[in-house]
């Protein structure tokens, strides 16, 4: 190993709890994670461009022939690529990052994230209507998860550390720091976090800057300036979000039709998606890719209602069948673009003085909060992107409508626990049982214990009093025995105890010892990997057993006790 690399390594591994290590960390991953997204960018807007010519996403000036056959194609380039990549690299996106910080450990392999580039690009290149925001998280993340492995992070920290990578490639992909770290927190990781806030910011804005420095500015939505005109038009408001929670009911319904259609095959599926998606960009172009002119027009207000009308039916079918039929790429910029849509007609139709363009506005946030019940990481996004902070008011009235409207009108789960549904995998939703599945046994465990194996005969010319002097010399408290394939807790306290009151004229042998103190109320449970904190206490409350053992990376065991576990509930000891 050279010396750069042997100093790297020296200076990020351990167990250090420092903030200010795991702020250096998060500026690593955000310089990383943007040089990760501006690559993507520049080479996805260079498809983009030999196929609409500058204006990127104006897929409205392609022929019939190419608007009904582009999908296809890149339907038939997944089949390719996904036949002749290992089943193991093949789950990719927001869910698979998710799924993968519950059940993983925040474990993301990185040939899943080579994947998801490839995929990402394809999928975005061809019209499929997909985002490129669940790209952005699955690459932020695998490269965070791989720096985090590398320098041999605790579970807690790697979790941590994928949420500097999600909110990094957010910031980086669509210029928009607070959203990317609100994103990270309220969508990805779930939880707001004192000590978390500091790497994810930082992780955020040396994204933001260092993708700026290399592509100049990109911001994707035009900025406008919308705000509400009279607090008469509140009804308005509340009409508006009912609408959109209805909208978003009916996406929600088409996902689940698509998710549950009778084609098993991934091939043609794929097909299926890229023929429907073909059929209806025949007669409504503008549903192809992530829509952005279009969010762009009806925003200035440059679309009539009837055409926003077509679009959004269109754009729900095409999207619903992207998410169900498994098209690789982001749900979130389809969701903006139905928002607006939606947002758009409301504002063509409801009574008041203010703008169409503010509910068009308005509703990409209302959307997005109903969909994925995160309702600050909505109005950050709207109102980072449109850079129009008059809009704040209003857009959190809407988004509250919508919510309610979708998550307890209808009992709408979030479309990421749908989706992780028709997987097999459920996230945990109790906050209780959240935080514990999210921290891991090997966080609390320790090293100062003495492995005593019973089952091996000692060296001849070894003397058994000998031993048993050593391990009263030495300075751990604790012993663990193994005999006949189990393993048992014992305090060295025990072991001294039973030598000084060992009555017979010979030196006692270990084993005699050891043996008569041995019970099954001493037993250890030995995993073959790490646990969540949730996994340790349903075993606990099942099995009477003193602890665990658990392998860690190049540590070797760890010893988790009965009552060290236990005492984490109680105590204020930190969990990073």
């Amino acid at each position: 190993m050279s010396h750069s690399k042997r100093t790297l390594r020296q200076l990020f591994t351990g167990l250090s709890n420092s903030l200010l290590l795991l702020v250096v960390m998060g500026c690593v991953i955000g310089v990383v994670a943007g040089l990760v997204m501006a690559s993507f960018i520049a080479l996805l807007n260079l498809v983009l461009g030999r196929l609409n010519g500058e204006t990127l996403e104006d897929f409205e000036s392609l022929s019939m022939g190419w608007r009904f056959g582009l999908p296809i194609l890149g339907s038939c380039l997944l089949i390719l690529l996904y036949r002749f990549t290992p089943k193991s690299a093949q789950s990719v996106g927001l869910v698979y990052v998710l799924e993968r910080l519950q059940f993983g450990r925040g474990r993301l392999p990185i040939a899943n994230t080579l994947f998801q580039f490839v995929a990402a690009l394809i999928s975005l290149g061809s019209g499929h209507s997909v985002g490129r925001e669940g790209p952005a998280v699955q690459m932020g993340a695998g490269v965070a998860s791989l720096l985090g492995q590398y320098t041999q992070r605790p579970p807690s920290q790697l979790r941590l550390l994928v949420g500097c990578g999600t909110a990094a490639a957010i910031s980086a992909a669509f210029n928009t720091p607070l959203a990317g770290v609100l994103f990270a927190m309220e969508v990805v990781l779930m939880e707001y976090s004192i000590l978390g806030f500091a790497p994810i910011i930082a992780s955020a804005i040396t994204a933001s800057a260092f993708t700026g420095s290399l592509l100049g500015s990109h911001s994707i939505l035009t900025p406008t300036r919308l705000s509400l005109a009279d607090y008469g038009d509140i009804p308005s408001l509340l009409m508006t979000g009912v609408w959109v929670g209805l909208v978003a009911v009916l996406f929600h319904y088409l996902v689940r039709l698509f998710l549950k259609f009778p084609v098993k095959s991934r091939a043609a599926r794929l097909l299926l998606v890229g023929l429907i998606t073909g059929c209806l960009a025949l007669f409504v172009p503008q549903i192809l890719g992530s829509g952005y002119d279009t969010i762009n027009a009806t925003l200035g207000d440059q679309l009539p209602v009837l055409l926003l009308l077509l679009v959004l039916g269109a754009k729900l079918v095409a999207t619903a069948a992207a998410i169900g039929f498994g098209v690789p790429g982001g749900q979130i910029a389809p969701m903006l673009m139905l928002g607006v849509c939606a947002g758009g007609i409301a504002g063509a139709l409801v009574p008041g003085g203010s703008e169409p363009g503010l509910y068009a506005l308005l509703g990409m946030a209302a959307m997005m909060g109903a969909m994925l019940h995160a309702p600050l990481a909505a109005i950050a996004t709207v109102l980072e992107l449109s850079l129009s902070a008059e809009a704040m008011f209003p857009a959190m009235t809407v988004v509250l409508t919508a919510n309610l409207v979708c998550q307890h009108g209808f009992r709408q789960p979030s479309l990421i626990l749908t989706l992780l549904k028709q997987q097999g995998r459920l996230l945990q939703t109790h906050p209780l049982r959240a935080a514990l599945a999210q921290r891991y046994l090997s966080e609390l465990a320790h090293f100062e214990f003495i492995e005593v194996d019973l089952s091996t005969e000692r060296q001849a010319g070894h003397p058994e009093s000998d031993a048993i002097a050593e391990l009263l010399e030495q300075s751990p408290l604790w012993l663990v025995v193994r005999q006949n394939e189990h393993c048992y807790l014992l305090k060295k306290s025990v072991l001294e105890q039973a030598y000084q009151q060992h009555e017979s004229t010979q030196l006692p042998r270990l084993r005699e010892l050891l043996t008569p103190l041995l019970n099954s109320n001493l037993q250890l449970l030995e995993l073959s990997e790490d646990a969540s904190l949730l996994t340790g206490f349903k075993i606990i409350q099942k099995e009477d057993t003193r602890g665990f053992l658990i392998p860690i990376g190049q540590q070797g065991l760890g010893l988790v006790t009965r009552r060290r576990l236990v005492k984490m509930l109680t105590s204020d000891e930190a969990m990073y």
